[in-house]
């Protein structure tokens, strides 16, 4: 299963079974679009990341663990397991 970096919103963290999709924005950063229009960001995309966009593939969060927040911050970082 893929694993990748992300960067997200304390009250959009994405939850296990949801689906996404991988959208490119104008300034090259990827995004994950989840359900409700809530989003998060891949900090180092990789090549398994650009392949999903470009075929527009709607992939589903298996795990998000956490690795740093600092208590009043409105970001989480940690990494996002995944499935097609």
């Amino acid at each position: 299963m893929p694993l990748a970096r992300i960067d997200v919103a304390v009250k959009e963290k994405p939850v296990p079974g949801e689906k996404f999709t991988i959208a490119l924005q104008e300034n090259s950063e990827m995004l994950g679009l989840l359900d409700g229009g809530r989003t998060f960001r891949f900090k180092a995309p990789t090549a398994t990341e650009e392949d999903y966009q470009q075929a527009n593939r709607v992939l589903k969060v298996v795990g998000f663990d956490l690795d740093l927040h600092i208590e009043g911050e409105p970001r989480l970082l940690g990494s996002l397991t995944y499935s097609e």
